[in-house]
């Protein structure tokens, strides 16, 4: 089993070099120095550094979990979310500081993402209420806990696509009544 992850990750590693993909934290510099709006960020392929994994006790009441896993902890059942390194994300909602990036289809399967001064203002994933090491998040209309080595993960994006992005931009000067 050992061998079959090794090897899937220089298969991964391996596909990655020959796709050309140069993959590099998502900044405040980027976001700034690429002019582009909320919206048009809408159109950028985005990753995530590392892995992020999102859980939650689950009511002994409930009998079907309908995505993740549900696993025992401690006696209780847990469902869990994993999202692995890596995975294609895009934005569904930001401000100035925030982004709503989804990593599945769903209304409200995202987490958001905010410029952290502590790692170069990259995005890293949000969480409330820190205790222990563990944090929530909102997600899918829940609220699950995270640890604070998934709530490290930044978001990266593949620079070299990223620097082929052109934006066309003009501002309209308006028009006058009989001119």
């Amino acid at each position: 089993m050992k061998t079959l992850s090794t090897t899937s990750i220089l298969a991964f590693m391996l596909f990655i070099t020959s796709c050309g993909l140069q993959l590099v934290p998502f900044t405040a510099d980027i976001e700034y120095e690429s002019g582009l709006s909320k919206d048009q960020l809408k159109t950028v392929q985005f990753f995530n550094s590392g892995p992020i994994v999102l859980y939650r006790e689950i009511n002994n009441n409930i009998t079907e979990v309908l995505r993740g896993e549900i696993k025992m902890k401690n006696g209780r059942q847990v469902e869990q979310i994993v999202i692995p390194p890596n995975t294609p994300g895009v934005v569904v909602s930001g401000n100035e500081q925030r982004l709503g990036v989804s990593f599945e289809k769903g209304t409200d399967r995202y987490l958001v993402f905010g410029r952290n001064p502590k790692k170069s203002n990259a995005y890293t994933v949000l969480a409330k209420n820190w205790k222990n090491g563990t944090g929530t998040v909102q997600y899918d209309g829940e609220e699950y806990k995270i640890s604070t080595q998934s709530a490290s993960t930044y978001l990266v994006v593949n620079m070299k696509r990223f620097k082929d992005l052109k934006v066309s931009s003009r501002t309209a000067k308006g028009r006058s009544v009989g001119k």
